[in-house]
């Protein structure tokens, strides 16, 4: 596991395989266990997995603004394995920082993908899915790691290990990831992005996929459904993820 030495702490992350580098941002809670079958575009790529502050083994304090925080971390990856360019992919409410990244930094950016991404919250599914995990974890972090964990692994082994990383997280980084990305709105500068950007969702999660059109004001616009998938594509419909991240990828190297 490698990691970055930041002025409050160390970030860690998994690098695995060779080639053009594809970093994985989580989102609140779930760290970089939530892509354990993103592992295999190793053979094919050079991938990236973070923990970001507060998650995982991570130790760095909240400095400011979380979403702004997370943001030089990834910039402090690149810098650190000197990438000129990298691919960024977001899942869930990690797509907005990787929105915000790609917004503040487009010569750093060969790529945007976004697994169930959204630049704003903006259906009352998605909202209710944000303000009753704030209750949750406000009321018991171990009962919505458990939720967390079981909606996004089918196996008993995989389970385990995502609730186990889940419960590293602190509740502090967990509750106001959820609270910033909640407010956060970068839908009026979605035109800056000349980057290719790929947005996958699930068939299934219509409260997520109708989030799909705000992307159509970005030059370059790719939409892939997953047939029967809901919002865990990157764990429950790994295969086919994989795949089409892999057929966008070909295309543009």
């Amino acid at each position: 596991m490698e990691h970055i030495e930041l002025e409050n702490g160390k970030v860690y992350y998994d690098k695995l395989g060779s080639g053009t580098p594809i970093i994985f941002i989580h989102p609140p809670g779930l760290g970089k266990a939530v892509f354990r079958h993103q592992w295999e575009l190793a053979e094919d790529y050079c991938v990236i997995f973070p923990d970001f502050s507060g998650h995982g083994a991570s130790t760095s304090i909240l400095n400011g603004p979380i979403i702004d925080q997370y943001v030089q971390e990834i910039k402090a990856i690149i810098e650190a394995e000197g990438f000129r360019e990298v691919i960024l992919c977001g899942y869930s409410a990690g797509g907005m920082i990787a929105q915000e990244f790609a917004i503040s930094y487009p010569s750093k950016i060969k790529a945007l993908i976004l697994s169930g991404g959204y630049p704003k919250v903006d259906t009352p599914g998605l909202y209710f899915m944000y303000v009753a995990g704030m209750y949750l974890l406000k009321k018991s972090p171990d009962y919505l790691a458990r939720i967390l964990a079981k909606s996004h692994a089918r196996g008993k082994e995989f389970r385990k290990d995502l609730y186990n990383h889940i419960s590293k997280t602190n509740v502090n980084h967990w509750y106001q990831f959820y609270q910033e990305t909640l407010h956060y709105d970068c839908s009026d500068r979605l035109q800056v992005l000349l980057s290719p950007v790929l947005c996958i969702y699930g068939e299934k999660a219509i409260w997520i996929n109708k989030h799909k059109t705000y992307y159509s004001y970005c030059p370059t616009n790719n939409i892939a459904i997953i047939k029967n998938g809901l919002h865990q594509v990157p764990s429950k419909n790994s295969h086919a993820f994989n795949q089409i991240i892999g057929n966008f990828l070909q295309s543009l190297l």
